[in-house]
């Protein structure tokens, strides 16, 4: 559980704090949570809201007796990522997220700024992430961790900021970048070409790694 949740804050872009924030409960209780400590129930309830997510899938293994992870498509989860609408009560289930249109529907009309398909294939011990976005407009502010970023367009135009620096990037097109430079994307292009989807991967690096890196 407490890798999913890890995994689930790094893929909305939130420290411990910020999702602490949005749960309503202590920052030690994020810590405790993502090191495999001992949580209340209404702890992880709250954190699981926050996260847009349930129970049930904070609690699902991460591997099992096979040597690899696979998420299969009927066990696709999809979340909003503007904090303000997942915690509209009854304004949309994960069931109905599952649905294009709805989500095309809620994006369009500025319910939502962007959705997350979570692809559920972290590895017990792995630092490796990936998760796919379908972007309607600017989700947040810049973020920046200590890591390595990877985006591939799978459909529409996106703008991208690293640090100062700003490039276009269109359908087919891949980019890299260091995470702990501050750094954010938006979709670009008329409704009728919205939304932009993306492919995110992302390896959490250490601080010593990083020191490593710019010795090079």
């Amino acid at each position: 559980m407490g890798a999913r949740i890890k995994s689930g804050r790094l893929s909305r872009g939130l420290n411990q704090i910020e999702l602490a924030e949005q749960a309503g409960v202590h920052r030690t209780v994020i810590a405790r949570a993502e090191a495999g400590g001992v949580c209340r129930p209404s702890s992880l309830k709250k954190i699981a809201k926050a996260l847009g997510v349930t129970l049930t899938w904070l609690n699902r293994p991460f591997l099992g007796k096979e040597p690899y992870r696979a998420d299969h498509l009927c066990n696709t989860l999809w979340v909003a990522t503007n904090p303000s609408f997942i915690r509209r009560k009854g304004l949309v289930t994960p069931e109905a997220l599952m649905d294009p249109n709805e989500r095309h529907r809620l994006g369009a009309n500025k319910l939502a700024n962007a959705f997350v398909r979570v692809l559920n294939n972290d590895l017990p011990g792995g630092r490796l992430h990936a998760l796919i976005v379908e972007s309607y407009r600017r989700e947040q502010d810049p973020i920046s961790f200590p890591g390595q970023m990877f985006l591939y367009v799978i459909k529409g135009r996106i703008r991208l900021w690293v640090d100062n620096e700003q490039i276009d990037l269109c359908e087919g097109d891949t980019v890299s970048y260091w995470a702990d430079k501050p750094n954010l994307y938006e979709a670009i292009g008329t409704p009728d070409e919205l939304p932009a989807t993306v492919l995110e991967v992302f390896l959490d690096l250490s601080d010593q790694e990083v020191a490593l890196r710019d010795q090079f």
